[in-house]
């Protein structure tokens, strides 16, 4: 029994140890997977920011940063959270990518041991993405660091993550592009992308997954896709060599709304060129799903609608492509007797035929394009539209051949197509074109090789719509066409207030059409009355309801569009426009006999001899608008400006405003002759602070009351007729630089007193202004002179030898005027000047009489020494005052730094305070305890750095305030 006792005793052990250390182990592999992420987070993150900035110009900021193995054993999870990557220089302030999240997978090893550390999948949650390229190229995405910009470390030591992709996802994202040189723009919303496959192998069988609920793409200012739904399957096979890279297509399906297309051949990538063999296929779609891709039409519902016809769509793409050569193409799109109908209109259009193709040939030669749309025709309730068009040689000689036939009555367009509610159309559309020749034809001037013939007249057009709110009446307009060129042969049109009446010529129109050369054009506009309040309301209504459809539609602000459109004038633009309009109403002004000539030519536009009557006056203006940077139009404008009301003038014009804030105050009529230069923004505001020029100004009668500067003059002069004067013929001139008007020594009489005047006012209201002034003796406040001449008569009752005369008729004083236009600061030496006036008596007495000087002179000094006490008093409390004030600024900012950094104090000790209490264990409790005490040491730092910085203000506020006070001694 002894030996069965032993052996079962031994087992009983072995069990017991077996539990004992599987549940060591256990809890020591659960500590792991605890402690583990706890100790590298930090070190990963250090990797991450240091990676970001070694290879990026951008700012990096993340909001929180997660590592954890729980969920994803054995992979390690990396989480940053709220990840941004904001632009510098002209793109401070744009950030180029917003991620809610992004998580990676981390190869575990790599992280324990490793020297890189491996990134398996990458998912970005959320991400926005907002690319922007300017107008001289320049784009917010080149954020990677050049070379010149690293250190000899950054560029010598390899990076400290190493992708091994198996797998990449886009979760809802959203993506803008705005390409301002290439005058396009684009928006996906809602962006769903995923990709599957080893890309770290030779060969990857690839997988992909794409859904976006609305792209957009415009060019030109032509949307190719309008909030397009799209959803994608693209599965590839990837073959890495060493020479090359190829891209086979296998099974994929790519669906436009509903138009659906698949591919198939090969992409083969080269060191020196790229090899193509590329089909197009769209047999699976109907002509009413390629109708879905129309933007007006699928806004209204392509879905309802109800269509025949037979369509076939296909393509090819074969050959090289290198520096210098394109591959082969062959496109064909035939749709033979279609019609669709909306189910909820009288009519359709009917009897739709397309044919057509473009093609060429492998090579370099890009003359070998072909254009060929042999047939296009519709009708619709008794209406016709037929054309066809070739297209040979299009590079070198454009070879045209275009024939169009269009008979429309405008009325019957509700019948066919849905319209805005309260939106009407009536009116005749006639087009009848033909064209035919070469480019060089008309190159040469040899006008009866090309034959261009045919008309387009619309005739009795009126448009309603209730964005306009006004009816637009064209009662006729007809172009006319010959190979030299497109003339208006006359417009006679209205639109509520307003008519227009213009005729002109333009030429090249081939030339701009098909080698986007320069459009000339000459025309003449007249009316008889312009009413842009009406035009520009309602341009404005028209914008913001497009603004409203556009940020429904999640459609980009293209380039091209209003963004662009206020500041940029075209540079293949040449027009000449002779203009007459004998009134025009515009903010509230009213102008009379408008006339004068524009010319647009290479992007600037260029006033010559503009005349007209407004203000009670005239007004002349030449110069030039340049918009060749369209981010930063120039202007360089001349003004002569005859009697114009000044108070009018400065309620207009803000400029006036600025560079003479007294105008604001001042009735009468005035005359001045400027001329100026400057910068203004994409949005048209004119950039004060870089306008430079100069002028002259006159007026006969002005009357200026309720001017700050003035009226504090008055008060500080004890004059109180000062602070209302009316001013008879000035004359000044000026000149502006640096953000400053800068007026020049000029003569002004304020009633009786005559004035030497010059100084500067910002754009900024500063001012600074310096004057010498002659007051007459009668203009003195009496109880100035009464204090004087007892002065005087103690002075001669002491030394009547002396007999000192009163005060002399004029006694000069000088002001200085700084401070801002509301809050001017006047100093003058008034009561200097006052004592001084009389002469130096000290001198007189000691030449009179030897032996009495120190009696005469004691008595002198007493006599101006009480005076000067009274000034000394008046600087005392000057400087108390300024100390006082500044005192008080000084200890508000402290106290108000002092109540902020108690709020962050204890917000965080508040949120420490709960991370803690939060924990669920001992082990994270003590983690906790960590992170709390870090989290209260930040806000510490924090609300310390706000302490200082708010010690440093006051100490400076008291610094000044002290210098201030120093200079009035």
């Amino acid at each position: 029994m002894a030996p069965r006792t032993t052996n079962g005793k031994k087992k009983k052990s072995i069990f017991k140890r077996i539990l004992k250390w599987g549940a060591i182990s256990f809890i020591l592999l659960l500590a792991a997977l605890i402690l583990i992420p706890v100790f590298y987070k930090d070190k990963i993150l250090q990797l991450v920011i240091k990676e970001a900035n070694k290879q990026l110009t951008a700012e990096l900021s993340i909001s929180d940063f997660d590592l954890t193995i729980i969920k994803t054993f054995p992979k390690l999870t990396m989480e940053l959270n709220e990840v941004k990557l904001a632009g510098k220089d002209d793109f401070e302030g744009v950030e180029l990518v917003n991620l809610k999240a992004l998580e990676a997978k981390l190869d575990f090893w790599s992280v324990i041991g490793g020297d890189q550390i491996e990134i398996e999948s990458i998912k970005l949650i959320e991400p926005h993405v907002n690319v922007k390229v300017l107008q001289d190229g320049r784009a917010n995405y080149d954020i990677v660091k050049p070379d010149s910009l690293k250190t000899e470390e950054e560029i010598s030591e390899p990076s400290s993550f190493k992708l091994a992709l198996k797998s990449y996802e886009i979760r809802n994202g959203e993506i803008s592009y705005l390409d301002k040189p290439g005058n396009m723009s684009a928006v996906i919303a809602n962006l769903n992308h995923s990709g599957n496959g080893d890309l770290t192998a030779e060969t990857v069988n690839f997988e992909t997954k794409t859904t976006a609920d609305a792209i957009t793409f415009i060019m030109d200012g032509v949307p190719y896709l309008a909030q397009v739904k799209t959803d994608a399957i693209v599965n590839l096979l990837m073959e890495f060599g060493e020479k090359s890279s190829k891209f086979t297509l296998k099974e994929n399906e790519i669906t436009l709304n509903a138009f659906k297309t698949s591919y198939d051949g090969y992409f083969e990538m080269f060191d020196d060129y790229y090899d193509m063999d590329l089909k197009l296929d769209a047999s699976r779609s109907t002509f009413k799903e390629l109708i879905s891709l129309i933007p007006s039409v699928f806004r209204t519902g392509y879905e309802s609608m109800l269509t025949k016809g037979s369509f076939a769509l296909n393509g090819m793409v074969k050959g090289k492509m290198t520096d210098t050569e394109l591959p082969a193409w062959d496109f064909n799109l035939n749709v033979d007797n279609a019609s669709f109908r909306y189910p909820d209109l009288p009519s359709g259009f009917e009897k739709i035929t397309i044919r057509a193709n473009t093609k060429r040939e492998q090579g370099a030669n890009l003359d070998n394009i072909k254009v060929d749309i042999d047939k296009f025709h519709t009708e619709f309730i008794g209406n016709t539209i037929d054309a066809n068009l070739k297209l040979r040689t299009p590079m070198s000689d454009p070879n045209i051949g275009l024939n169009l036939l269009a008979k429309v009555d405008l009325a019957s367009l509700e019948k066919v197509m849905p319209v805005a509610e309260g939106e009407s159309y009536n009116g005749k559309l006639d087009a009848d074109l033909k064209l035919a020749g070469k480019m060089s034809s008309i190159d040469n001037e040899q006008y009866e090789d090309f034959n261009a013939e045919g008309w387009l007249i619309l005739k009795d057009v009126l448009y309603n719509s209730p964005d306009l709110g006004k009816e637009v009446s064209v009662e006729s307009m007809h172009f006319s066409f010959n190979p030299k060129n497109l003339a208006l042969e006359e417009m006679q049109a209205k639109m509520g207030n307003s008519d227009f009446a213009m005729k002109g010529t333009i030429d090249n129109y081939l030339g701009y059409a098909l080698r986007d050369e320069t459009l000339t054009g000459s025309f003449d506009f007249k009316s008889s009355m312009l009413d842009l309040d009406e035009i520009m309301g309602l341009s404005s209504s028209d914008e913001e309801s497009s603004t409203a459809s556009t940020e429904t539609a999640t459609e980009p602000a293209a380039s091209g569009s209003s963004e662009d459109a206020a500041g940029s004038i075209p540079d293949n633009i040449d027009f000449n426009l002779n203009t007459a309009v004998a009134k025009i109403k515009y903010d509230g002004m009213e102008i009379d006999n408008f006339r004068g000539n524009v010319k647009l030519k290479e992007s600037v536009a260029s006033l010559n001899d503009v005349q007209m009557n407004t203000m009670g006056g005239t007004v002349g203006m030449k110069g030039s608008f340049d918009t060749k940077n369209p981010e930063k139009p120039h202007i360089n404008l001349g003004y002569d400006l005859k009697d114009l009301d000044i108070k009018q003038l400065a309620d207009n014009f803000l400029t006036v405003e600025k560079l003479a804030p007294i105008a604001k105050y001042a009735q009468g009529k005035i005359s001045t002759s400027l001329s100026m230069e400057g910068d203004m923004t994409k949005d048209l505001d004119i950039n004060l602070e870089s306008l430079t020029g100069s002028g002259n100004f006159f007026t006969n009668k002005i009357t200026v009351s309720g001017f700050e500067p003035l009226t504090k003059l008055a008060n500080e002069l004890k004059i109180p007729k000062l602070s209302s004067q009316t001013l008879d013929n000035v004359r000044a001139s000026f000149e502006f630089e640096d953000g400053k008007m800068f007026v020049k020594p000029f003569n002004l009489k304020l009633g009786k007193i005559t004035s030497d005047i010059e100084g500067w006012t910002s754009f900024t209201t500063d001012i600074d202004y310096k004057m010498k002034m002659n007051v007459p003796k009668d203009q003195v406040p009496a109880e100035m002179i009464k204090v004087v001449e007892q002065a005087i008569g103690k002075v001669n009752n002491v030394v009547p030898q002396l007999n000192v005369k009163g005060l002399p008729d004029i006694i000069p004083v000088n002001v200085n005027v700084g401070g801002t236009v509301m809050k001017p600061v006047i100093k003058t030496n008034f009561k200097e000047s006052l004592m001084e006036a009389t002469g130096n008596l000290k001198d007189q007495v000691k030449d009179l009489v030897e032996d009495k000087i120190e009696e005469v002179k004691d008595t002198v000094t007493k006599v101006i020494k009480d005076k000067v006490e009274d000034v000394k008093e008046d600087l005392i409390e000057q400087k108390n005052k300024i100390m006082a004030d500044a005192q008080k600024q000084a200890d508000k900012i402290k106290a108000e730094a002092k109540k902020q950094a108690d709020v962050i104090r204890a917000e965080a000790d508040k949120q420490a305070k709960a991370l803690v209490d939060g924990a669920k264990n001992p082990i994270e409790k003590k983690l906790r305890e960590k992170s709390a005490e870090e989290l209260r040491k930040q806000a510490d730092d924090k609300a310390g750095k706000l302490e200082t910085e708010a010690a440093k203000q006051a100490d400076k506020i008291m610094a000044e305030a002290k210098a201030r006070a120093d200079k009035l001694n």
